[in-house]
């Protein structure tokens, strides 16, 4: 089993150590707060005197914090300096793109592997090991890592560079921000008409499960064939406008969609799929 250091005991953190625990790893622990240690060491994890004395005890750290300025103060500043050919650095945390380029490159001078590899998923999952990781770097650190990034994810995807693994973890959490706050217009829109929060919740939930996993062909291999029109679905967005208004209703997702679709529509896209709107960009 892989001797693995696990540095921010969060949530996250201390659910993925739980993990590796299970799973039998000898699994090493740090925090800036004392708080988790205690828990985390008697359920079988190792508590080291300080971060240097941690990373020379493994042989991959696994970096779980909460953005750029913790990552430059641990990653960069303390993690990556202690550690030493053939060990890899795992930064889990969701940082910025140009913050894992940066890691990486302060890795690369210690001749140290180093993975981007930010994870979707929630604390259970991260306990239950079936967390999804989007995992950028070199290609051999990756392969040398995969069977690390398998005890922690049932899904494991590798993006290539460490910045794409940045990227596409900043585009999967904005679609989550965007379907929550379409979520919330939504239901009042409902609530205002009148309607049954349960009725609204569940015909809106399917509503983007459905358009969700039904584009998800067209979407791969850029087609454009009608299965409800651009045409139909301008028709609609502004009838829902409209309803919103007359209710009273503040939509800003409807308001700012809404000139994209006209636009497309001008440029004669009308008859083609509404999934044309994210084609033909």
């Amino acid at each position: 089993m892989m001797r693995v250091g696990v540095v921010g005991l969060g949530k996250m953190g201390s659910a993925l150590t739980r993990n590796l625990l299970a799973q039998g790893h000898h699994v090493s622990v740090w925090n800036r707060s004392p708080g988790p240690l205690d828990v985390l060491v008697a359920a079988g994890a190792t508590r080291h005197a300080s971060l240097d004395e941690l990373v020379g005890a493994v042989d991959a750290v696994i970096v779980m914090l909460w953005g750029d300025e913790v990552a430059r103060e641990i990653t960069l500043a303390q993690v990556i300096p202690a550690a030493h050919p053939p060990q890899i650095v795992i930064e889990m945390s969701t940082l910025s793109p140009s913050m894992y380029e940066t890691l990486e490159t302060a890795a690369r001078e210690r001749g140290v592997g180093f993975l981007a590899a930010p994870v979707m998923g929630s604390v259970s999952a991260a306990q239950q090991g079936s967390l999804t990781v989007l995992a950028g770097g070199d290609q051999a650190t990756f392969d040398a890592a995969r069977p690390l990034l398998n005890a922690l994810a049932t899904t494991v995807t590798f993006t290539g560079t460490v910045g794409a693994s940045g990227y596409l973890k900043l585009a999967n959490n904005t679609v989550i921000g965007v379907v929550a706050e379409t979520m919330a217009e939504l239901l009042v829109l409902c609530r205002r008409a009148g309607l049954d929060r349960r009725v609204a919740v569940r015909s809106l939930t399917g509503a983007f499960e459905r358009s969700a996993g039904s584009k998800k062909q067209q979407l791969l291999y850029r087609d454009a064939e009608p299965r409800f029109a651009l045409n139909a679905l301008l028709k609609d967005l502004l009838l829902s406008r409209d309803a919103a208004r007359a209710l009273q209703v503040s939509m800003p997702v409807v308001e700012r969609v809404l000139p994209e679709v006209q636009r497309a529509a001008a440029r004669g896209l009308g008859n083609r799929d509404y999934i044309a709107l994210a084609l033909e960009r």
